[in-house]
């Protein structure tokens, strides 16, 4: 049965599931990486000011109103428009579900079909941390490329390359931090989760209207 990903966000929408591993219509990773990722934002910029002082040798109030900044833009709009961008191209041209039967197929869901997972709920336990290892890329991208010019300004580098280098070790200390919280934080007990489902729909309403608008439908 080829299940399109139209029509997963269209029972998302209407009955939203929040908890992680048990979405039984398809699983948006958006849910898996956001809570985790505001609810680490601050030992993040802590994390990111360490490193960008060490690294710049700039004082470290200047590195921490950097990454303050910096990571206030990248994880509040960057990173999630990011994720609206693909999973919204996925559900325009690539979300019909191939199956798991080769490992080309197994490599499409869990690469291409990333930003929103379709439902083999009995192996998600290997498709999800594969998912967010392939889509922490483009967001490591979207967090340099935004954060570097912050930095590089307010931390008053003058080599340019140093200011993206320092951002892009920074950045790989604290997705790392991050991973680390993802499994602890989906263990949260439901009522915790649910404070997230308000953002959680209108990403998936989004997503919907943004995937019919670019279809014609």
């Amino acid at each position: 049965m080829r299940v399109s990903a139209k029509t997963t966000l269209v029972i998302f929408c209407v009955c939203f599931v929040p908890a992680v591993a048990r979405a039984d219509v398809g699983l948006p990773l958006v849910a898996v990486f956001l809570p985790p990722l505001w609810l680490a934002l601050v030992p993040i910029i802590f994390i990111e000011a360490a490193v960008l002082r060490r690294l710049t040798l700039a004082p470290f109030s200047r590195t921490l109103s950097s990454a303050l900044l910096g990571n206030i833009l990248s994880t509040f709009i960057g990173v999630p428009i990011a994720w609206l961008a693909l999973a919204t191209l996925e559900a325009v041209c690539c979300g019909a579900a191939k199956g798991l039967g080769t490992l080309g197929a197994k490599l499409y869901a869990v690469t291409v079909q990333a930003p929103w997972l379709i439902p083999y709920e009995d192996q998600f336990w290997w498709m999800v941390p594969v998912a967010l290892v392939v889509f922490a890329i483009p967001c490591f991208v979207v967090s340099v490329l935004i954060e570097a010019p912050i930095n590089r300004a307010l931390l008053r580098v003058e080599l340019p390359r140093l200011a993206w280098r320092a951002t892009a070790i920074a950045n790989l200390a604290s997705y790392v931090a991050v991973g680390l919280l993802i499994w602890p934080t989906s263990k949260l007990p439901d009522p915790f989760q649910a404070r997230f489902q308000p953002v959680l729909e209108w990403f998936a309403e989004t997503i919907f209207r943004f995937a019919k608008a670019l279809s014609g439908h």
